[in-house]
């Protein structure tokens, strides 16, 4: 049977890659709309295989380049041959990696010619001739889903595109637990904070009500730090510690990687502080930022009575 399987090889391959068979070929077998759109004198074969290894036994391919008329690109024809005798029931989600690795060859080879490459179209054809008949499966990868309508609702290579920057701030207070996220997201590269604080408050409010767990919370604060100065970061947790009780807790987890910020910058500043001269100042920073007295007291160690004259 191998003997035979390289018989039909090489004898598809001569013939289909004979310049004046393969217009034929295409001219016998691409779809009439397809074809009536190929300048079929600029037909090319390229070079290459993109058949897997461990599977070369059953199929081999041929790749056919041409132009399409009115200048509109190029097109690629996809050519595979089944050499097995049973054919395979998931060849369309075959036929779609192939086409994407011709597609992404194409972009590699034009990347660098400094100007938008479009995709290629790519067609495919699949020589069969197997034992059973007719052809037994889909040609349609819609139709190897179980819910072929719900594919086409959402077919492969289309999205639908979340814009946050188009999207009304009012409208993503509406979005419950995402709605954190999403304002995190689309102000963070604003440059007056100060205008944003009073979204991010109320988007924390959101959050609260509805039920985002502390972990998440502190994920945004943890987010918020990594990205915006820490006197912008002060002004927040003010606002947040007088409208939002509940998020005390937060805030602590906050003010004590704030009094480590504070320590660190202290040292690079060569101010040669003592242990607890650096703890007060760093309470004095928490209280004039509007953190509740109980919580710098859990954060600096400091005492009730010793934290009372930095007011």
């Amino acid at each position: 049977m191998s003997q035979l399987t390289n018989k039909h090889d090489q004898l598809a391959k001569k013939f289909l890659t004979d310049i004046s068979v393969a217009k034929e070929f295409l001219e016998t077998h691409l779809a009439p709309d397809f074809l009536a759109k190929c300048n079929l004198d600029s037909l090319q074969i390229e070079s290459g295989s993109y058949v897997e290894e461990d599977l070369a036994a059953h199929y081999s391919d041929i790749v056919y380049r041409l132009e399409l008329k009115e200048n509109k690109g190029s097109a690629y024809i996809y050519c595979l041959l089944e050499h097995q005798s049973s054919p395979e029931r998931l060849m369309p989600l075959r036929i779609i990696k192939y086409q994407l690795a011709i597609i992404q060859n194409h972009l590699d080879r034009h990347k660098d010619k400094g100007k938008e490459v479009k995709l290629p179209v790519v067609a495919s054809l699949v020589f069969y001739n197997g034992e059973e008949t007719p052809y037994p499966y889909h040609l349609d990868i819609a139709e190897l889903f179980d819910d072929v309508d719900a594919y086409k609702q959402a077919p492969l290579g289309v999205f639908r595109l979340v814009d946050l920057t188009v999207t009304e701030d009012n409208k993503i207070l509406q979005h419950g637990k995402l709605a954190l996220l999403e304002i995190l997201l689309k102000h963070i590269r604003d440059r007056d904070f100060s205008k944003v604080i009073a979204l991010i408050v109320e988007a924390l409010k959101v959050g609260l009500d509805a039920q985002v767990s502390n972990s998440l919370f502190n994920s945004a604060f943890s987010y918020l730090m990594s990205a915006k100065e820490t006197e912008d970061i002060k002004q927040l947790i003010k606002q947040i510690n007088k409208e939002i009780p509940d998020l005390k807790e937060n805030i602590m987890t906050y003010a004590e990687e704030l009094m480590q910020k504070g320590e660190q910058k202290g040292k690079q500043e060569g101010i040669q502080l003592g242990k607890q001269e650096a703890q007060l100042e760093i309470a004095k920073s928490l209280l004039k930022s509007g953190v509740a007295e109980e919580l710098v007291c859990a954060a600096t160690k400091l005492s009730l009575e010793q934290i009372k004259p930095l007011h």
